[in-house]
């Protein structure tokens, strides 16, 4: 259950904390390494977070950057322990690109969520039916495990931390009918009620606006309030990627997502356009039913 970070969570807390801790002590990296009796790499791995410490390096790491408080120690040694169990997420693993592991990994533990979606409802507030129909136009195995997934994930906006959400859709998301007139229903009142929440942003850009520059793909950017790195996940009919080492094309999506917050509707407009569009389904007979 998502109901707490997710173990790179606690990694990135450790190595950030283990680097800040040795730039104090006035140590460079090779300084630190030769004390340690390690080679230069292996620090240089644990810092950049492509490598886990022990409990007995981390130890001998603050041993010699001074760090000597009792409660900071134990504090980073939980945190160590925790950083090593496995994620809410990996009884889904079978049915998880590792692209998408990788965001679900950092998503938890974000401080701002900023997405946009031309054409879909975002996972994180799809109903479990417009999510199955979704799923099921992908032509996928094991249904009910990925729905059950998205249902999982959606835990995050029940914890009285969740980030704060914007999204972005494109009026298109409103009018494509996914599962058929009564589904597609229940999924824009449950977008209504969600975007009257408070931290979470719903807008629409209608087709009045016109082109823009994100017609081709979706995209989402994680903020931390205790990293000062985002994250980017990107969505195309070719695949997915999650990244945070190049920042210069992060900040770009950044540009951009404000370049579509312009051309979107405000959000009382944007609700209005939902209700709209609920309205234009009321009397459509689903092709389900």
């Amino acid at each position: 259950m998502p109901t707490h970070p997710a173990p790179s969570f606690y990694r990135r807390r450790v190595r950030e904390a283990l680097r800040k801790a040795r730039e104090h002590a006035g140590h460079t990296q090779r300084e630190a390494a030769r004390e340690l009796d390690w080679s230069m790499s292996k620090l240089v791995r644990i810092e950049a977070g492509s490598v886990g410490v022990s409990i007995t390096d981390l130890r001998a790491m603050l041993a010699l950057y001074g760090v000597e408080d009792a409660d900071r120690v134990n504090e980073l040694v939980g945190m160590t322990r925790a950083s090593k169990e496995r994620p809410w997420f990996s009884k889904f693993e079978n049915v998880l690109s590792p692209a998408f592991a990788q965001y679900l990994g950092y998503e938890g533990s974000a401080s701002v969520i900023r997405g946009f979606q031309p054409l879909t409802i975002p996972g994180l507030l799809q109903t479990d039916d417009y999510a199955r129909a979704v799923i099921e136009a992908s032509r996928v195995d094991e249904i009910d495990e990925r729905v059950e997934l998205r249902t999982t994930r959606q835990e995050l906006l029940e914890r009285p931390d969740r980030p704060e959400i914007y999204y972005i859709l494109d009026e298109a998301a409103l009018h494509r009918n996914v599962g058929g007139a009564a589904v597609m229903r229940s999924q824009l009142r449950h977008l209504r009620d969600l975007a009257k929440e408070p931290r979470l942003s719903v807008r629409i850009i209608p087709f009045s606006a016109g082109a823009h520059t994100s017609m081709k793909g979706s995209f989402t950017i994680l903020e931390f309030a205790d990293w000062d790195e985002d994250v980017l996940y990107l969505e195309t009919a070719g695949g997915s990627v999650t990244s945070r080492e190049d920042q210069k094309s992060i900040a770009d999506y950044r540009e951009n997502f404000e370049l579509l917050t312009e051309m979107a509707l405000e959000d009382e407009d944007s609700v209005a356009l939902i209700e709209e569009r609920i309205n234009d389904l009321l009397n459509v007979e689903s092709p389900r039913n």
